[in-house]
C-alpha cells in the first residue's frame, strides 16, 4: 500500500508544487512560510522517475517523465538553467523557447561537439538567441539537468533527446528545495561564465543536503572527487551490490566489484547459502527477512550490450565475467533502427548501482557519470548518492524490472552469430559458451618469452635496450567438427583476466585460432611507432596500434598460469560458481618449455600424438619446446631464425 500511495504523489505533488509556485511566484514575493510548510518531512520532495521503453516497440510503456519536465518548464515563472548535452527532444525544446518567451530568464549549457554536430535544440537556441554557453571540446559536458525557479531541480541519466525518453533505459530524480538547486546553479553559473572540465572550482558548500525523507549528496566532475566517492561508497558497502551500467572502463570499479563478490561468497559458503539464487524475485533478501530464497551477499549487475561492443578490450566486462560476477545484458531492442542496437536507441544508458538494499545503509549512486576515466579526470559531469527508503526502493524495483528482461552473457551475444552462420554464410550449428565442454578447445602453443633479439631502435631516451618483452602470442586450437562462439571469453591468469574475446568472434572447426601481442616501442605523438613485429596472420591481435594504453597478455616468464574461460549463466536457481575451464595451461610454476636459448628464443608446444594434443596442459609431459630449424609461416622473415615457433598452424614434430 505504501508504494502504490507514492506512486500516486509522484504525479500528482509534482504538478500541486508547480501550480502553487506559478500563483506565488507571480503575484507576490516567495513566500518562505509557505515554502516550509510544503517542504515539510510528509512531502515527497524526492520524486523518482523511469521510463520503459520495453525490448522492442511492441512493448514500449513510456511512464511520460519528458511530459513531466515540460510541465515543469511550463510552469517556471522566473529563471530556467538548461544544462544538456544530446538536446533534440522537441517537447522539450518548444517548452524551453515557450518559457522564454513568456519572459522566464532562460540560459542554456550545452556541449561544444553536439553544437557542431547540429542538434536541433542547439540550433533552435541559436535561432531564438537563447543566451547559450558551450564547452569541453576535447572531452564532454556530459550533464543533463535543468534548474527552475532556483527551487526545482530535474536530473538524471538520460540525454534530452526522444530517444534517452523514448528508447534507451534510464531514470531521473525530481528535487524540491533551494539549497540543492542553488548547488547545481552554481555549478552550471560556471560553465556559463566559461569553465569547463579542470578549469572549475570546487563549491566546498558542503555537498549534502536532506530534502524531505531523502538524504542527497551531489558531487560534480571532474573537481570534485566523484570516482573517490563512487570508490568510498562502494568498498564500505557489506550486503549487496546491484549495479546497472552504460560506459564501464574503469578498472578501480571493476576490481572493487571483483574484490566485494569473492568477499560475499566467502561468507555465503560459510553459512551454507553459496548455492542460492543472487535474485528471488518474489523474496529477496533484508535484514527483515534473513530466510528468503535469495542469497544473503551479492554483486549482481546488468550491462549494455552496446558498450561491450564500442569499449572493446577497454570494457571491465572480460573481468567481471571471467571471474564469474553474476551478470546478464540488457535485452532493450526498442530502437528506431530495429535490429541495430549500436545505433537510434535500445541502449541500457543508466549508470547507477544500488548498495546495500534491504537494510539501513541502503543508497543509489547515480547521475550522469559513467564509470570512466573520461568521466573521472575531464568530463563535466554529476553524481549523486541518495539515501531514503522510499526513493531507494523504487530505484530498486526499477532495477528489477531490468532484470527480468535481460539475457544471460552467452545467448545475448552468440545469437547474432547463430543468425548469420544458419543464414548459410559459415559451416553452420555454431555453438554457444554455454554448449561448450572442457577440451572442445584447447590451448596448443604459447610463446610467453617475447624477447625477439633486436635492440629497440625507437627509445628515444639514450638507453639501448636489447630485449622486447612483448612479441608473444597464445594459440587455441577448436578440436569440434562446428564453429564455436568466443564472444566475452577470456584468458585468465588464475588471478584475473589478460584479455578477452570481443563479442562476434569465432574459431573455425578443426582451426587454429592465433591471439598476438605486439612488441611496445615508446608512446610518442611525435614520432612513428615501429611497425615490424616478430608475428603475422592473427587472427586476434592485441594493440593493433602498437600503444602501450591497451590490454597486452603480460605472459610470466616465471609464474605461467593460463586458463580459457567462458561465460556462464550464473543467475538461475542453483547456479554454479566454480569456473567454466575450457581449458588451462601450468601450474604457477616456471614455463615447462621453450624460452630463450643463446641469441634463440623458442615456444611451448603442446605434444601432439595419435591426432590429439595432450589433454591435461597442467602437467609438463603435456608440453615441448618447438623443434623447427625456423621459425613458421607465421614468423615475420626478419626474425624466422631468431623466433623458433610455429603459430597458427600445426605444431612442429
Amino acid at each position: 500500500m505504501k508504494i502504490s500511495k507514492f506512486k500516486y504523489i509522484q504525479v500528482v505533488s509534482v504538478l500541486v508544487a508547480f501550480g502553487f509556485l506559478a500563483n506565488a511566484v507571480s503575484c507576490v514575493p516567495f513566500d518562505q512560510e509557505a515554502y516550509e510548510r510544503m517542504s515539510s518531512i510528509e512531502s515527497a520532495r524526492v520524486q523518482f522517475f523511469t521510463n520503459s521503453p520495453g525490448t522492442r516497440p511492441e512493448n514500449e510503456r513510456n511512464r511520460m517523465p519528458a511530459e513531466l519536465l515540460v510541465e515543469a518548464i511550463d510552469r517556471a515563472d522566473a529563471t530556467l538553467d538548461a544544462c544538456v548535452y544530446g538536446f533534440s527532444n522537441q517537447k522539450i525544446i518548444d517548452a524551453v523557447v515557450r518559457a522564454y518567451y513568456r519572459g522566464v530568464k532562460v540560459r542554456v549549457v550545452g556541449d561544444a561537439r553536439h553544437l557542431s554536430y547540429g542538434d536541433r535544440g542547439y540550433k533552435t537556441m541559436i535561432q531564438h538567441r537563447i543566451p547559450m554557453q558551450v564547452g569541453n571540446q576535447f572531452h564532454i559536458m556530459h550533464n543533463k539537468y535543468f534548474v527552475i525557479d532556483g527551487r526545482f531541480t530535474f536530473v538524471g541519466t538520460g540525454n534530452i533527446t526522444t530517444t534517452g525518453f523514448n528508447k534507451n533505459d534510464n531514470n531521473w530524480i525530481l528535487i524540491d528545495d533551494i539549497p540543492v538547486a542553488d548547488d547545481f546553479a552554481a555549478e552550471f553559473q560556471q560553465m556559463f561564465e566559461g569553465r569547463f572540465s579542470t578549469a572549475k572550482i570546487p563549491n566546498f558548500n558542503g555537498n549534502r543536503y536532506q530534502v524531505g525523507d531523502t538524504n542527497i549528496e551531489v558531487l560534480f566532475s571532474p573537481h570534485e572527487d566523484t570516482m573517490g566517492k563512487i570508490l568510498e561508497e562502494l568498498r564500505a558497502a557489506h550486503t549487496s551490490v546491484h549495479f546497472q551500467i552504460f560506459a564501464f572502463t574503469k578498472d578501480q570499479v571493476g576490481s572493487t566489484f571483483i574484490e566485494k563478490h569473492r568477499e560475499f561468497t566467502e561468507y555465503n559458503e560459510s553459512v551454507g547459502k553459496g548455492d542460492l539464487p543472487v535474485i528471488a524475485l518474489k523474496d529477496h533478501w533484508s535484514d527483515d527477512n534473513p530466510d528468503s530464497g535469495e542469497r544473503p551477499k551479492k554483486v549482481v549487475g546488468i550491462f549494455d550490450k552496446s558498450q561491450i561492443h564500442g569499449n572493446g578490450q577497454f570494457h571491465e566486462g572480460y573481468r567481471i565475467i571471467a571471474n564469474h560476477v553474476p551478470v546478464r545484458l540488457d535485452a532493450n531492442v526498442n530502437s528506431f533502427l530495429p535490429g541495430d542496437y549500436q545505433a537510434g536507441g535500445g541502449r541500457l544508458h543508466t549508470k547507477t548501482m544500488i548498495l546495500d538494499y534491504g537494510t539501513p545503509d541502503a543508497r543509489v549512486v547515480t547521475g550522469s557519470f559513467n564509470w570512466s576515466s573520461s568521466a573521472t579526470i575531464a568530463n563535466d559531469e554529476v553524481l549523486m548518492v541518495i539515501r531514503g527508503e522510499r526513493v531507494v526502493e523504487q530505484f530498486m524495483n526499477a532495477w528489477r524490472q531490468l532484470w527480468m528482461t535481460s539475457v544471460t552473457i552467452p545467448d545475448g551475444l552468440c545469437v547474432a552469430n547463430i543468425d548469420y552462420y544458419d543464414g548459410g554464410n559459415g559451416p553452420g550449428d555454431i555453438r554457444c559458451a554455454s554448449d561448450v565442454q572442457p577440451g572442445d578447445i584447447v590451448i596448443s602453443e604459447v610463446h610467453w618469452d617475447g624477447w625477439n633479439g633486436l635492440t629497440d631502435g625507437s627509445d628515444r631516451t639514450g638507453t639501448s635496450r636489447d630485449a622486447q618483452t612483448n612479441d608473444e602470442f597464445i594459440e587455441l586450437y577448436n578440436t569440434k567438427d562446428y564453429p564455436i562462439d568466443l564472444s566475452m571469453w577470456a584468458i585468465h591468469n588464475g588471478f584475473d583476466a589478460n584479455m578477452g574475446f570481443t563479442p562476434g568472434t569465432v574459431i573455425g572447426p578443426k582451426e587454429h585460432f592465433l591471439i598476438l601481442d605486439h612488441n611496445i616501442a615508446s608512446f610518442s605523438e611525435l614520432e612513428p611507432q615501429r611497425g615490424v613485429q616478430s608475428f603475422k596472420n592473427g587472427d586476434f591481435v592485441l594493440n593493433t596500434i602498437n600503444d602501450p594504453r591497451f590490454p597486452r597478455l603480460n605472459l610470466k616468464n616465471s609464474a605461467l598460469r593460463l586458463e580459457l574461460r567462458a561465460p556462464k549463466d550464473t543467475t538461475g536457481p542453483n547456479p554454479d560458481f566454480t569456473p567454466n575451464i575450457i581449458d588451462a595451461v601450468g601450474d604457477y610454476g616456471p614455463p615447462f618449455a621453450g624460452g630463450r636459448v643463446n641469441d634463440k628464443v623458442y615456444s611451448m608446444e603442446r605434444v601432439f600424438t595419435n591426432g590429439a594434443y595432450a589433454a591435461d596442459g597442467t602437467v609438463p609431459g603435456s608440453w615441448k619446446q618447438c623443434s623447427a630449424t625456423e621459425g613458421g609461416e607465421n614468423v615475420n622473415d626478419e626474425f624466422k631464425e631468431r623466433v623458433i615457433a610455429t603459430p597458427g598452424e600445426q605444431n612442429s614434430q
